[in-house]
């Protein structure tokens, strides 16, 4: 191509100028073209100097309602661009749970990890899976390696999620604590009809909404009470007769209230619980889903963009906990009763100890590949229906198990996997730091190329990332993590923990050392006290570079005063809009 002319210099300003002025197409511009090649483009086709414009808005037209590409340039039909989206969320899982991280100790601070590099772990760790689909997943897309959720509890990493806010931004925490008195972050916040949500932002835009599995975000009131005998983890056949009418109404109450306003066409194969693991009858659910919005002719439904949001009710602890064992259950029992008879989707749990042996893993790590042959038959069904390379795959978790309900790095960063056939690099990796509330912003721009949500200011779009383009200028420096009576700030390098309690816990904390926590309860810290040695510190600064598995707290340095007050500060600045308090913040 020749040089440009000062002709095409002009028009290259015009552009630049009208870039700058339109925050609609700034991140299109960023990360899909050379602006300059249009300037270049009408300097070739010698289109007069007065006409430029109106070719120049008739381009930005183009885009803007979808006619063209910004993966070739080419004209195509409205919409047909669009990808569909399928989200698999792992509950409680470790980076040593899935073969494809199971070996990176010194990204993601996991049990195995911790007795590798520390020579002790307070939770089991034995890293050796077999989980072949997931790892494909992985080496056909792009893994990022600093990817944290916002929230490290079931409810607010989910609420996190869904909706792309902080979890102190949660409606339904005014309906527990007054404004402007301090709150406990617990099994919360639920997610509300009168809150904006990923699910409600698609439908919006066309999508087909599913969801199948886990929810953790509605309010007590709506559920009745049942017998705690109708909810034991794994319950037998004859357990789930003698209470099946009441497990029966518990979920025909969750299934109607969750289907009414929260953006969602299709609720199906539900747990509003953490007691039935029954992964035959989630996937069946998942399938039929898939199968339905791909069209058919017999059907006479037509194909529909969807996303399908699969919450998986798996490992929930580990592995080795005794509710993971494959053998154990009955997929006769589902948290909707019985079935008729017994549900042989996936392989058998046979087959599977069969495959887990032949590959050298233990017994009690045979949940993994349970759960990797779900992934697999979702993958299967997209390959079926020829929607493979148009629909992305992202497979993360809530949380990992090593920190959970903290914001240490072992309940914090998670691994996530993106895999999009006709769009990510294979086997590219991303080390942006980037948030569970960023999914949002990234899935709606992948709908309509639109990534702004008044609601969800925080939420940030990834694209350009998963494109394979370096973080742009103003990328976040830092962000925001929530557990219990814990926020941190986490940075590239450094993370900044404090911690803060009311004066009843402060009380209790001194009445009862060891024995409350930071979390304000008296339980569920899942022993994190005792893998990391200043966990009873209000202030904690690490230096990730050199302590991933933070065992040095450096906020008494003096080296290092100056970096505390900077993200002290920034914390502050983040929970200016807060209506609670949080100490001296």
């Amino acid at each position: 191509m020749r040089l440009k002319t000062d002709r095409s210099r002009v028009l290259e300003l015009k552009i630049t100028g009208y870039r700058e002025s339109s925050k609609r197409f700034r991140g299109w511009w960023d990360r899909s073209i050379q602006f300059s090649a249009f300037a270049t483009l009408i300097d070739l086709m010698k289109i007069p100097m007065p006409f430029a414009p109106i070719f120049l808005h008739l381009i930005l037209f183009a885009i803007a309602s979808g006619f063209l590409s910004e993966s070739t340039g080419l004209c195509q039909e409205p919409g047909s661009a669009r990808p569909n989206v399928v989200v698999l969320f792992a509950d409680d899982l470790d980076a040593d749970e899935i073969n494809v991280t199971s070996g990176m100790t010194d990204v993601w601070a996991t049990p195995s990890g911790a007795k590798k590099h520390l020579g002790k772990s307070a939770k089991p760790s034995d890293p050796k899976v077999y989980t072949p689909n997931i790892d494909s997943l992985a080496s056909q897309g792009m893994l990022f390696t600093r990817f944290y959720v916002n929230g490290t509890v079931c409810s607010s990493s989910r609420y996190c999620l869904l909706t792309g806010r902080y979890a102190f931004q949660g409606e339904s925490l005014l309906r527990r604590t007054p404004a402007g008195s301090h709150h406990t972050l617990e099994w919360e916040p639920d997610i509300l009809r009168s809150e904006d949500s990923l699910p409600k932002q698609l439908q919006n835009r066309g999508y087909r909404t599913g969801i199948i599995g886990k929810w953790h975000n509605m309010p007590k009131e709506i559920l009745p009470k049942r017998n705690k005998k109708a909810h034991v983890a794994n319950a037998t056949y004859a357990d789930t007769k003698q209470y099946e009418d009441s497990i029966k109404a518990y979920y025909r109450a969750g299934l109607e209230y969750l289907s009414d306003g929260f953006g969602w066409d299709v609720v199906d194969r539900m747990e509003f619980g953490n007691s039935i693991v029954n992964l035959d009858w989630q996937c069946e659910g998942a399938l039929k889903f898939i199968e339905e919005s791909a069209g058919s002719a017999d059907s006479g439904q037509e194909a529909q963009p969807f996303f399908l949001y699969c919450s998986l009710p798996v490992p929930h602890g580990q592995y080795s906990f005794g509710y993971n064992d494959v053998s154990s259950y009955d997929n006769r029992v589902t948290a909707n009763g019985l079935l008729d008879g017994p549900l042989h989707l996936l392989p058998t749990s046979e087959d599977v100890l069969r495959r887990v042996k032949a590959n050298g893993v233990s017994k009690q790590n045979a949940m993994a590949t349970r759960m990797d042959d779900y992934v697999g038959a979702v993958l299967n069904k997209l390959k079926e229906h020829g929607l493979s390379d148009n629909t992305i795959v992202l497979f993360t978790s809530d949380h990992g198990s090593r920190g959970k309900n903290s914001c240490y790095e072992g309940g914090a960063k998670v691994p996530l996997i993106a895999s999009w056939p006709a769009k990510v690099k294979p086997g590219s990796r991303c080390d942006s730091l980037i948030g569970s509330i960023d999914l949002t912003s990234t899935l709606i721009e992948l709908a309509s190329g639109d990534s702004s949500l008044a609601s969800a200011p925080h939420s940030r779009s990834f694209v350009p990332q998963l494109m394979g383009h370096p973080d742009s200028d103003d990328w976040r420096e830092g962000m925001l993590i929530e557990a219990g009576n814990s926020k941190a700030i986490v940075t590239k390098n450094w993370k900044y923990i404090a911690n803060r309690v009311p004066p009843e816990i402060e009380k209790a904390m001194k009445a009862r050392p060891g024995e409350v926590f930071w979390t304000g309860l008296d339980h569920h810290n899942y022993q994190t006290e005792k893998m990391y040695p200043a966990y009873w510190d209000a202030d904690q600064l690490y230096n990730l570079n050199d302590d991933l598995y933070e065992q040095t707290n450096l906020a008494s340095s003096a080296d290092n005063s100056a970096l505390l007050e900077k993200l002290k500060e920034d914390l502050r600045n983040r929970l200016s809009t807060m209506q609670h308090t949080f100490g001296d913040f």
